[in-house]
């Protein structure tokens, strides 16, 4: 009967995670969708940044330093 309910608990956590992943995913496609538009004024795509910055701050970071080592 534990064994049962603990099944059900497990596959819980795993649709919760999975829509919390697929929900990321998809704020994150719209966020680059802005960025790479052209049509996006210099201000929409700062608020993109920022947005970008505060969601994922260690990614943000990482493509900030991969940016200032590309070589000229």
């Amino acid at each position: 009967m534990s064994d049962g309910a603990e099944m059900s608990d497990d596959e819980k956590k795993l649709a919760r995670l999975k829509a919390e992943q697929q929900a990321r995913t998809r704020r994150e496609k719209q966020l680059h969708t802005l960025i790479e538009s052209s049509q996006s004024s210099l201000e929409d795509r700062i608020a993109a940044f920022k947005t970008v910055a505060q969601t994922d701050q260690a990614r943000f970071a990482s493509a900030i330093s991969q940016m200032l080592k590309k070589p000229e």
